[in-house]
């Protein structure tokens, strides 16, 4: 992918021309594009930043500080920055810059979609930018690649779903099995248990009637005359 070395604007020296302030601004602007050229990019913010608490409508002072934002990985800050200079400029030059180093931000931080946008605005307003046109291709690219990832994931998902409710379903059945021979064991042992009773009931009523008959035999014999 290509970054921003095509892109990076320099401080304007008008600052010179006016106060003590904006000497002061410059000074500071100036020291954090040496710093930035010597790939010093933390000491090129700080320098940056000192000259936008003196002067912070500067576009340029704005759009190289979040380039060295860019340069430490700090992708979504940059992309802040980049896309509220958007609308702070009406120089086409400028803006087909902004336009495609958001691009490059947006990149980084794996938002393709809104990359390709960017680049897209930067071709819209500078068709001959060859960086943009190579860099939305790569982004068309890498958005391909994520979207081939997530209807992986998704199908991953999707497995892993109906294996884990196939796995339900089949400890359902082991539990609903488990639950019928219980069921039937404890059918079982109420049949036994009525047989059971019924048979101590049939014993029962069959001393009862084998006594009624003792006893009514016994009486008979013990009612006859003495020949």
């Amino acid at each position: 992918m290509k970054e921003y070395q095509a892109h990076f604007i320099g401080i304007c020296l008008l600052f010179f021309g006016g106060s003590l302030i904006a000497q002061t601004d410059a000074s500071h602007f100036r020291k954090g594009n040496e710093a930035y050229e010597e790939g010093k990019f933390n000491d090129a913010e700080i320098e940056y930043r000192k000259g936008l608490d003196k002067n912070d409508q500067s576009w340029t002072g704005q759009f190289n500080l979040a380039n060295a934002l860019y340069k430490q990985e700090k992708y979504a800050e940059a992309s802040a920055i980049l896309d509220s200079l958007k609308t702070k400029t009406s120089n086409s030059n400028q803006k087909s810059k902004v336009y495609h180093n958001l691009g490059n931000s947006l990149l980084k931080e794996e938002q393709f979609e809104k990359s390709i946008e960017a680049y897209k605005e930067a071709l819209k307003i500078n068709p001959e930018a060859e960086d943009s046109r190579y860099n939305l291709s790569y982004a068309y690219k890498k958005l391909k690649q994520q979207q081939q990832q997530q209807q992986q994931q998704q199908q991953q998902q999707k497995e892993k779903e109906k294996e884990k409710e196939q796995e339900q379903k089949k400890d359902q059945k082991k539990q609903n099995n488990e639950q019928k021979k219980e069921e039937q064991k404890q059918n079982i042992n109420r049949q036994e248990a009525e047989r059971m009773l019924d048979a101590l009931d049939r014993q029962e009523k069959q001393i009862r009637k084998d006594q009624q008959k003792k006893e009514k035999q016994e009486g008979a014999g013990g009612t006859g005359k003495d020949w």
